[in-house]
């Protein structure tokens, strides 16, 4: 099974969407957020999200800039 997250930008697509999803018979879940940036909670959700978050974090300060003019050398 896999689970999929939407932004929906106004209400006429999440009503096409909505219709579209119950044509097909599937299962969904209305979830407002009043935070754009708070997907947290969804990150560590499951155990696979909570490594990669985990991962990602790590990560965060090994990163390497490349001036743009340099970019194909």
């Amino acid at each position: 099974m896999t689970s999929l997250i939407v932004k929906v930008h106004n209400e006429h697509d999440k009503n096409v969407l909505i219709n579209f999803l119950n044509s097909l018979n599937y299962e969904y879940y209305e979830h407002l957020t009043t935070d754009k940036s708070d997907t947290t909670g969804y990150l560590l959700s499951g155990e696979s999200m909570k490594k990669h978050l985990e991962e990602s974090i790590k990560e965060a300060g090994k990163v390497k800039s490349v001036p743009l003019n340099d970019l194909w050398k």
